[in-house]
């Protein structure tokens, strides 16, 4: 109802338009019919018409106005209220009941029937009106004979009068059941447009959701098939792994004093082990489960060994650390060196890409760094990784930690970095949340058990550079 007023009041508008547009055409041209039938009364009529003219102008333009817009059941009333008027007081001048005028009553009475979107309750109060109105122009006119009245005959005039009053009270009583049938038609044609476009909403937001469930879904099945290959991959991969580390066992024992080879197959063990434990992080993204055996470490030897394994992508940009040492954090060490080497990797790939937008003497933001930070939260604390890269669109934030979803160039990521990483920052019992400026910086903080809050001095930061010297 609400929503068909408003169409209404649009509606009564626009009819009303052409309303005033009729009357104001077709009332200065009856001075043809004053030419042949009352030629005596040409010249007062038409300035009667003009004046009629002059009053529906301005009464036209208010209905224009924001207010009178606002207001259509008081402004369309005028466009047959002063014809109807004006009429009368031309039966009245001429010959009372016996003018032909009577005619343009009728003329009024459609117009407010078929043109103005009259309810029953206006088309019944304006019969009313026009009915009371002619007989006062005739009463009038039998009483106050008014000075250059056709003097015709005058018999038979209470039988035209009673005649014409009856052919009036039916035409009324027709145009206002019309209008009554009018309006009903109106507001069902409406109600069902209005319902159309309401279920074509619902229709629309239905087909949406049903659009995101299959994606979903389709995001299920890979998850399912990730899972079915990185089982698979465990117990392929194993086999030959314990082979490895067999082998490597039997030549560290086989090195004797060679130092040199100890190192070599101590980092061929650093970088098997790296390989155990992403196909072990991919199998815990696959199926999470929560944290079966947690155990405190050194969260500054956890970022220094992610340091060591990365320092070939980092290159030479600087790692800031703000209150990292001695933070005793609770959980898998393995793991959280994965969630550290997978967040400095994505800060190294960010400030390379600003390097290749930004030229040296065009820096943002000071020199490329990475600052790794620690605030305790309680019995957590909350470790934050900021770089001032190139950031990321605020249109892809909420999307980040979906699998399989990437900012980066096709081949170069799977997108499922920071998806193992919220994996596994979940079953710590934890949340991860990513903050972006585009152009100028990102952060993401996470959050771990600590062994106890007193275990997070503040400690002034220090910087390491980690390049070849680091490696």
């Amino acid at each position: 109802m609400a929503a068909y007023a408003g169409f209404d009041r649009g509606l009564r508008v626009r009819q009303a338009t052409l309303a005033y547009c009729l009357g104001l055409f077709l009332i200065p041209t009856g001075w043809m019919l004053d030419y042949y039938v009352y030629p005596t009364l040409l010249w007062s009529n038409l300035k009667v018409r003009f004046v009629c003219c002059l009053f529906l102008l301005p009464c036209w333009l208010i209905l224009r106005t924001p207010w009178g817009k606002r207001h259509p059941r008081i402004t369309d009333k005028p466009c047959t209220i002063i014809p109807t008027l004006t009429v009368c007081w031309m039966i009245y001048t001429s010959e009372g009941a016996l003018s032909p005028y009577y005619a343009g009553l009728n003329f009024v009475l459609v117009g407010a029937c078929l043109v103005v979107p009259y309810t029953f309750r206006e088309g019944a109060s304006f019969t009313l009106f026009l009915m009371v109105t002619y007989s006062g122009a005739c009463l009038l006119h039998n009483t106050l004979h008014p000075a250059g009245a056709v003097d015709h005959a005058l018999t038979g005039m209470s039988g035209s009068l009673a005649a014409n009053l009856y052919f009036l009270f039916g035409n009324g009583m027709i145009c206002a059941a019309a209008c009554h049938y009018s309006s009903l038609r109106r507001f069902e044609d409406f109600r069902l447009r209005h319902e159309l476009d309401v279920n074509n909403k619902e229709l629309a937001s239905t087909l949406k959701k049903l659009q995101e469930t299959e994606v979903q879904l389709v995001q299920s099945e890979k998850m399912n098939a990730l899972g079915k290959l990185s089982a698979g991959l465990l117990h392929e991969i194993n086999n030959p792994l314990n082979f490895t580390f067999m082998a490597l066992q039997v030549a560290e024992q086989e090195a004797g004093e060679n130092e040199s080879l100890k190192d070599t197959l101590k980092d061929i063990d650093q970088g098997m082990g790296r390989i155990r434990g992403v196909i072990s992080d991919l199998r815990a993204f696959a199926y999470p489960s929560e944290l079966a055996h947690r155990e405190p470490f050194d969260l500054n030897e956890v970022l220094t060994s992610a340091l060591r394994l990365t320092a070939h992508e980092l290159g030479e940009f600087p790692v800031e650390r703000q209150g990292v040492d001695q933070v005793k954090a609770l959980g898998v060490k393995s793991q959280v060196v994965h969630v550290f080497m997978n967040l400095l990797m994505n800060s190294a790939d960010a400030l390379k890409a600003r390097a290749a937008v930004n030229a040296p003497d065009k820096a943002v933001d000071g020199p490329p760094k990475i600052t790794v930070s620690c605030t305790p939260r309680g019995n957590r604390t909350a470790v934050s990784v900021r770089d001032n890269g190139v950031g990321v669109r605020k249109e892809d934030l909420p999307r980040l930690l979906e699998p399989f979803f990437t900012t980066k160039q096709v081949g170069q990521g799977m997108g499922l970095g920071l998806s193992i990483c919220h994996t596994i920052v979940k079953n710590h019992g934890g949340e991860i949340t990513i903050t972006s400026e585009q152009g100028r910086w990102t952060q993401v903080t996470f959050d771990l058990p600590i062994e106890s809050p007193a275990a997070v001095p503040a400690i002034e930061p220090s910087l390491e550079l980690v390049g070849s010297q680091a490696a």
